[in-house]
Parts: C-alpha cells; sequence; structure tokens
C-alpha cells in the first residue's frame, strides 16, 4: 500500500544540519511515509550520515548520485516517490512541530487539495516568523492563488498531491533558481489550491548554501531561463489577470538579470544574453519603452546613486508603468 506523503530531501555537503533535518521528519506522528534522500555527490560525511539513518529506519530509501544539482536531486526523488502526497525539504532544513506532516496530509486529503501551502519560520543568520499575505483556509485554483498571494518561490513550504503532479508531467528544471522557473508551471492547471496559516517549518539561512554563492554566469544562465519559461505562459495565456501576473514577475527577473550585469562587469557576454531575452519577448512596443525606462532608473538609482527623483520624467512613466502595467 501507498504511503500517505513522500518526503523528498536532496542532500549536497550539508553534514552540519542533517543529523537534525532527519531527526524532525522520522519523529513526526504520521508514521504511514516514506523518505527518499537523494545524495548528490556530497564530498563531506553526509553520505555516512544518510547510511547511518537508513540502517536504521526502513522508510528510508537512499539514492546515491554524482553532483549535478538540487533540480536533479528532487527529479531523482520525484521519480521514485510513491506517496499519495509529496513534501520535498531542503536538508539543512528542518519540521517546527511533530504533528507538521499530519496536518498537513489530513488537510489536503479531506479538502482534496493539489497544492497546500503553508507559514515557515527563519532561522540561521536572520531569525524571524514569516507570515504569508494569502488569505487562509480559501481554496482557490492556481492562477488566483497566484494572483493573489506574496510569491514565495520556495519548494519546501508546500504539500503536493503525486497524482496531481504526474498529470503536469511536472519535473524541475536542471538550472539555478529552478523554485523560480517551477513556481508558475506549478500552480497554473492546479483547480484546488489553499494556504495553512500556520508555522511549520525551519528555513536556515547560511552564507555558504546555494542560493547565496557567489555570482556567476549559471546564475545569468538561470535567470534567462526563468525569464523564457515566463515568456512561454505568457505567450500561451488567455486569461486576463494571470497574463498581467506573468508580466509584472517577467519585469521583475528581467530586472534583476539587467542590475546584476551592471554589477558583474567580468561577464561581459551577459549583455548579449541580455539583449537576446529582450528580443524574445512577447511584448507590446509599448512595454518595450517601459523597459527601456526602467533601465535609465536602474543605472540613475542603483549604479550611479542618484536620488530616485534625480529624474522625473523616467521616475513618472516608472510609476505609471507599476500602475498601470
Amino acid at each position: 500500500m501507498a504511503p500517505k506523503v513522500s518526503v523528498i530531501l536532496p542532500v549536497y555537503n550539508v553534514a552540519a544540519y542533517l543529523e537534525e533535518c532527519l531527526d524532525s521528519i522520522l519523529s513526526q506522528d504520521l508514521n504511514d511515509i516514506e523518505i527518499i534522500c537523494v545524495n548528490d555527490g556530497s564530498t563531506d560525511t553526509s553520505l555516512e550520515i544518510l547510511q547511518h539513518y537508513a540502517s536504521k529506519d526502513s522508510r528510508i530509501i537512499l539514492f546515491n548520485k554524482e553532483n549535478n544539482g538540487v533540480g536533479s536531486a528532487r527529479n531523482t526523488g520525484l521519480q521514485q516517490a510513491k506517496g499519495e502526497y509529496i513534501f520535498i525539504s531542503d536538508s539543512d532544513d528542518y519540521l517546527l512541530k511533530p504533528t507538521a506532516l499530519f496536518l498537513l496530509y489530513t488537510t489536503a486529503s479531506e479538502q482534496n487539495l493539489d497544492i497546500l501551502s503553508f507559514d515557515f519560520t527563519l532561522v540561521g543568520e536572520i531569525e524571524s516568523e514569516y507570515r504569508s499575505k494569502s488569505k487562509a483556509n480559501i481554496i482557490s485554483d492556481g492562477k488566483e492563488f497566484l494572483i493573489q498571494s506574496d510569491n514565495i518561490v520556495m519548494v519546501w513550504n508546500k504539500l503536493y498531491k503525486r497524482s496531481y503532479l504526474d498529470s503536469i508531467h511536472f519535473l524541475y528544471a536542471e538550472i539555478i533558481y529552478e523554485d523560480d522557473e517551477s513556481l508558475p508551471r506549478l500552480y497554473i492547471n492546479a483547480s484546488r489550491v489553499m494556504h495553512l496559516d500556520t508555522l511549520l517549518y525551519a528555513y536556515r539561512q547560511r552564507s555558504n548554501s546555494i542560493m547565496r554563492q557567489k555570482i556567476s554566469l549559471k546564475h545569468f544562465h538561470g535567470l534567462a531561463a526563468v525569464i523564457a519559461s515566463y515568456n512561454t505562459l505568457f505567450q500561451k495565456e488567455s486569461h486576463s489577470g494571470f497574463r498581467k501576473y506573468l508580466k509584472k514577475r517577467l519585469y521583475d527577473y528581467l530586472f534583476r538579470f539587467y542590475y546584476l550585469s551592471l554589477n558583474y562587469r567580468e561577464f561581459p557576454e551577459t549583455a548579449q544574453i541580455y539583449n537576446e531575452i529582450k528580443r524574445n519577448l512577447s511584448l507590446s512596443k509599448l512595454d518595450l519603452f517601459f523597459i527601456h525606462n526602467d533601465e535609465k532608473f536602474i543605472v540613475s538609482t542603483q549604479i550611479k546613486n542618484e536620488n530616485k527623483f534625480a529624474h522625473p520624467m523616467i521616475y513618472t512613466f516608472r510609476k505609471l508603468r507599476k500602475i498601470f502595467f
């Protein structure tokens, strides 16, 4: 009989935190789970820790593979998962309560949800609670949920119905910013989505984590892939509210790319990549005008450190874009 929840745990060089993570999962009140641990070529003692835990608890299923990134490791877990629902954790984080998976599973199964999200706590270098602005305990479809939500892209504050992921043939893009790229693809076809306003997960902030590594060309290529994915969805979308949401996100990622390219001059090829991205965007001439205006604003305020009112027309057009576009 299939387990109620498959916990997928990609692991890469987190020996200092791995036991706390595993202990929080193994101590869950919901016993009917499988824990799929994917060692992604760790060079520390993470694999030995996983082997030790697997020898003591038969619910742990261990896969050992060459390093190919967290997206690849998650995909290995997704392809092996047999649970009714899927929970994906980072291996340096942990569940806050032993009741977490039971609460998530019973809520999702009773409401027949495709995706259930929840609140979390930041631990480590920064410690605070994160409370989503999403309306709690209200079921909506995925598009309406994203339009009304605060765009938390992380994979680990959500429970997913496995049959839903299978129906959309979901796998992660094997890039940096894989969570950003996956968010709209996860939600766009979901018919029943809900948020639970309960703190259930501790997200550890580390200076040496994957997402806080020194910027490299991989980061630019990852952002380019995110923009391309959003652009493809925007081209196909007919829902006016969701088109507006996708366009806003396109702007956000485009300007993130532009800002980084100005600050990391050691990668001159990013200028060509950026121009190619803009040529491929499915946006109007007016949209492209606003993009060019925002580029001027970024140079003025972020590079030259000028006051945002230094160029009144640029500032005015930027405000107009944010209000109407």
